[in-house]
C-alpha cells in the first residue's frame, strides 16, 4: 500500500505539506482503507481504464480519494486546522457506521429524502434540521459507498469516538 498518493508529489516537492500534514494524510489513508470495504473505483472500472489507457489511475481506494481530496482542498490550513478536519473525518466514519448498521432501507430512504430536499436549499440559510439533513446524507453515502462494516473498527477507534464526543461536548 503506497501511504502518500503519487498525486501529492508536487505538493510534497513544493513544501506545500508539512511534515505534520503528511503524517496525518498517512494515518487518514490507512484509516479510511482499512474500514472501507469497496474501492472508489471498482474492479470493473479499473480493468477498463487500464485496458484504455494502459495504466491505472492514481486514485483507486476510499483512502486515496479521502487523503488527496483534503490535501488538495486544505493544504494552506495551519497543521492545527488541518488536524481537526482529519479528527472530524475519523469522527464522521465511526458515526456513519454506528447510525446506519442494521438500518432497515425505510430509515435510509427517509435520510435520503430529507438530504435531496435540503440539497434543494443549499447555499441559502438553512434552518439547523436542513443542516443535519445534509449532514446525515453524507454520513449515508459514506456508509453505502465504502461499504462501511462494524467488524472494521477497532476499540481504538471507538475510544477516539468516545473523547472526542466528549471534547467536544464540553466546548
Amino acid at each position: 500500500m503506497k501511504e502518500i498518493n503519487p498525486a501529492l508529489q508536487d505538493m510534497i516537492n513544493n513544501k506545500r505539506l508539512s511534515e505534520k500534514k503528511i503524517s496525518l494524510l498517512i494515518f487518514l489513508k490507512k484509516y479510511i482503507d482499512r474500514v472501507a470495504s469497496l474501492n472508489y473505483l471498482p474492479d470493473d472500472k479499473l480493468k477498463a481504464i487500464e485496458t484504455k489507457y494502459g495504466v491505472a489511475p492514481d486514485i483507486i481506494t476510499w483512502g486515496d480519494y479521502f487523503q488527496t481530496q483534503v490535501a488538495g482542498q486544505h493544504w494552506e490550513k495551519s497543521d492545527e486546522e488541518f488536524e481537526n478536519i482529519i479528527e472530524i473525518i475519523h469522527y464522521d466514519v465511526i458515526a456513519s457506521v454506528m447510525i446506519f448498521t442494521g438500518k432497515d432501507s425505510n430509515f435510509c430512504n427517509e435520510i435520503r429524502s430529507a438530504f435531496l430536499e435540503a440539497s434543494g436549499k443549499y447555499g441559502t440559510a438553512l434552518k439547523s434540521a436542513e443542516e443535519e439533513a445534509l449532514h446525515m446524507g453524507i454520513l449515508l453515502n459514506y456508509f453505502e459507498e465504502m461499504g462501511l462494516e462494524l467488524s472494521r473498527y477497532t476499540e481504538e477507534d471507538f475510544t477516539f469516538f468516545k473523547q472526542y464526543s466528549a471534547q467536544e461536548a464540553a466546548s
